[in-house]
């Protein structure tokens, strides 16, 4: 029998993120007898995800973080790390900020590389101008090149590359077995944190500038005069945290606010709220958005982000006009359609997006 092909997955942290939960379902999906992942990070602080991935039989290498003044450092330690493992034929890159540092050491080392796109934007500001220089050389340093959509690999790469035959679309699939609505599951958790009627809305994602998470605060803060039995949740870790807290402390809400940091259990918070939040600043086709619409939930999303993430007509997309969303978390919420088959049909489904992966893997080493 031959031997699995052997990945390296460029992840960065090990948190429970849209791209880092969506990469490592599709590892423990493919057939391991084909393909064997292994995961680079560099933030060994975020390791949300060190038990599934240490279970599913693979390894973690933690590998110097960029500064932006250690350039010399990268390359050595990428060089000796590849120099020792030898056994590597891949490397998928889903961090893509100083991903053009490693790559072509990759490459001399005879590894097939590819990177890949999962957003639509850096944001604005200093940091996003110099994330900007830093990535556009990606289009010439790897051999392949993925994104969760074609405007994703337009925004990374540009048209030439997504035109080209190097460039795939990765649906940002996902266990629609997890996510499909349970009434016992809705029933359970919200006894488990003392709800009853009330009107339950829930934002997942990072706290941060870019997932708009004071606007999500202010939204509700809003709202609740109108209903003040409703709940917010908010999933995530991120720099905002302390900032939330402060507000929410500000604004009295204490009792209808709930920060929860990132855990196993999305699929069951999510069928236990009625309207999912994402009033991001810019967003690629949002992995959280897609498990979101699995349970059946009425999603409410700003006009900034893909709109493409609409596979079964749950979704909303809004001007971040506060008001405009006050105004749409008031409307009655329909009851849970069953949407497996959409989102299956669409091709985001873990199971046959990991048969492609696993099929294309194969495809460029053999």
């Amino acid at each position: 029998m031959n031997e699995p092909v052997k990945v390296l997955e460029m992840i960065a942290s090990l948190t429970y993120g849209g791209s880092q939960a969506m990469i490592v379902n599709l590892c423990r999906s493919m057939d391991a007898d084909k393909v064997h992942c292994d995961f680079i990070i560099d933030h060994p602080e975020l390791s949300g995800m060190k038990e599934i991935i240490e279970g599913m039989g693979s390894k973690i290498y933690v590998l110097p973080t960029f500064t932006g003044a250690n350039v010399k450092e990268i390359k050595k330690a990428w060089d000796q790390f590849l120099s020792e493992h030898q056994d590597y034929q891949i490397l998928h890159s889903h961090s893509r900020s100083y991903a053009s540092i490693y790559l072509p050491i990759a490459r001399k080392h005879g590894l097939k590389t590819i990177i890949h796109s999962h957003n639509t934007s850096n944001g604005k500001g200093f940091k996003a101008l110099v994330k900007n220089v830093l990535q556009y050389p990606l289009r010439y340093r790897a051999d392949y090149f993925f994104g969760c959509s074609k405007e994703a690999g337009e925004w990374l790469f540009g048209d030439k590359i997504v035109n080209s035959d190097r460039f795939y679309v990765l649906n940002n699939a996902i266990d629609t077995d997890r996510f499909s609505f349970d009434e016992k599951i809705r029933e359970e958790y919200r006894k488990m944190f003392g709800l009853h009627d009330e009107k339950v809305f829930i934002q997942v994602g990072r706290l941060s500038k870019q997932k708009n998470s004071l606007f999500t605060l202010e939204i509700f803060a809003r709202y609740l005069k109108d209903d003040p039995l409703s709940r917010l949740f908010m999933v995530g870790n991120g720099e905002l945290r302390g900032e939330l807290d402060k507000k929410i402390e500000e604004q009295g809400i204490g009792d209808h606010v709930r920060v929860l940091e990132y855990r196993n259990d999305v699929q069951k918070l999510l069928q236990m709220a009625d309207c999912f939040l994402m009033p991001s600043l810019f967003e690629g086709l949002s992995v959280a958005a897609v498990e979101a619409q699995a349970t059946g939930i009425r999603c409410l999303l700003s006009d900034r982000c893909d709109s493409n993430v609409n596979i079964t007509g749950l979704c909303e997309f809004l001007p971040l006009k506060e008001e405009t969303w006050v105004a749409k978390m008031k409307e009655e919420v329909a009851l849970r359609p069953y949407v497996k088959e959409a989102i299956v049909k669409a091709g985001f489904d873990v199971k046959s997006t990991a048969r492609w992966l696993e099929e294309f893997y194969g495809s460029i080493v053999g």
